[in-house]
């Protein structure tokens, strides 16, 4: 218990914390799956790598200011009669 405590510390004082949502899950694929050490270091680097890209693109949209809920139905087709429906 002490060192999954200590492992937290270090994760977030890394700035990795996002490896903790799915660290519990990971592990218990390693131990089922007998992974390696250095196919678990990767998986989990993998999920961080993957949580850090979604995040930069969310952050990406939001200061775009990009409706994301627009769709064909609500487009406006006056405003370019020339646009074919």
């Amino acid at each position: 218990m002490e060192m999954t405590h200590q492992l937290i510390s270090f994760l977030k004082r890394l700035r990795l914390s996002g490896i903790l949502d799915t660290l519990e899950s990971r592990n218990q694929q390693a131990i089922d799956g007998k992974w390696s050490y250095v196919e678990f270091l990767s998986r989990l680097l993998q999920d961080e790598v993957e949580r850090r890209s979604q995040k930069q693109l969310a952050l990406r949209i939001r200061r775009a200011g990009i409706n994301t809920t627009k769709n064909l139905e609500g487009f406006d087709f006056s405003f370019n009669p020339g646009i074919n429906r």
